[in-house]
């Protein structure tokens, strides 16, 4: 896997903006993993995706993950951070992706765990009911096949659907400086991961011209240069 910095980082970032956020962490695995298909990414459980997100965050912006949230109680903003070695330990392993298999009442249950692309299709239907139905259906494999809707909705399938992917959602809980209530929130990992990649390619922008004001050179020499000899020279003109 290679960062995202440079050309790179102007890639990802030109590539995001064009696409719903549902593909956007699929966009920067593919550029930052040239050697995977795309294909093979949106097929990923969704906790490894979480998983390979998280390592590119560190490859490309360090350990920590800067976030910002609103209070539901006084409505003031806060930021904070949270290590990416502590949230990838929460997104489990390999083996805590592998499918659950069980028997009940002489059928037997095979069921994996879901991907972007379950996602995408399940986002192609209004109703959310309907929704988690055709989620869990496209996750499932029953063997022999009961009557229409007899298998994805039953109370086990739902329970095992949860358990299977605990480590695929993120979460926790902040106490708000302000007031000191305690605010639940919601980790996307692909959400926080886009938007350092937005603010990063921003700032480089910003860079880039004015290094060619100051300079002269070409955006490409100066996308080429390191972060480090980047700031060098930002500080010269200075």
């Amino acid at each position: 896997m290679r960062g995202l910095t440079g050309e790179l980082l102007l890639r990802a970032w030109e590539e995001g903006t064009t696409l719903p956020e549902l593909r956007r962490p699929l966009a920067l695995l593919a550029i930052a993993l040239p050697d995977r298909d795309g294909l093979e990414l949106e097929v990923l459980p969704l906790a490894e995706r979480n998983r390979l997100l998280l390592r590119l965050h560190e490859l490309s912006f360090g350990n920590s993950l800067m976030a910002v949230g609103s209070c539901s109680e006084c409505g003031s903003q806060f930021e904070f951070s949270l290590s990416t070695a502590e949230l990838a330990a929460l997104t489990g392993s390999a083996d805590d992706d592998e499918a659950i298999e069980w028997t009940e009442a002489g059928r037997s249950y095979q069921l994996r765990a879901a991907t972007t692309a379950d996602l995408l299709a399940s986002l192609e239907v209004a109703d959310p009911g309907a929704a988690q139905e055709l989620l869990v259906s496209r996750c499932l494999s029953v063997s022999p096949e009961g009557p229409a809707g007899s298998g994805s909705a039953s109370a086990t399938v739902l329970e095992k659907f949860e358990q299977l992917h605990a480590y695929a959602e993120l979460s926790c809980t902040i106490s708000c400086p302000a007031c000191s209530s305690y605010e639940f929130v919601d980790l996307d990992i692909g959400r926080f991961l886009w938007a350092e990649v937005r603010r990063a390619a921003k700032r480089l922008l910003s860079d880039v011209r004015a290094m060619a004001v100051e300079y002269g050179w070409s955006e490409q020499t100066i996308l080429s240069m390191s972060a480090a000899r980047r700031n060098a020279y930002l500080e010269m003109a200075d």
